[in-house]
């Protein structure tokens, strides 16, 4: 299903570009947070294109791997790297962190299995 690995792309795009940041008072001022949203953020931009654009189901698993892993990243960093005071920026990584998870583990069981 591509719509799956597009719809991580575009979590990737939400994450990179910091669309919530705005709205959280004191995000920006954390390098961290912002380097961690930027590189995860490129990280699932990457990985929801490449196995979207691709029809080799090998490519897509791992890709879909890359893109589970980073999802859980999204929801231990802030932890790491935010203070308490920044709840929204907290919440904001953890629920896209779940779609990630959700998503990839999905796009993998649809994907066709191999025979043998």
């Amino acid at each position: 299903m591509k719509v799956l690995n597009w719809i991580i792309a575009f979590c990737g795009l939400w994450e990179f570009g910091d669309i919530a940041a705005p709205f959280v008072p004191g995000f920006g001022e954390i390098q961290a947070f912002v380097w961690n949203h930027i590189i995860t953020g490129l990280i699932l931009m990457i990985t929801g294109a490449t196995a979207a654009l691709t029809s080799n189901v090998g490519t897509v698993k791992t890709m879909n791997r890359i893109a589970g892993v980073a999802g859980i990243w999204l929801i231990i960093a802030p932890f790491i790297f935010g203070p308490p005071e920044i709840a929204a920026g907290l919440w904001n990584d953890i629920i896209v962190g779940v779609i990630v998870i959700i998503l990839s583990v999905w796009s993998s069981l649809a994907l066709p299995r191999a025979a043998g």
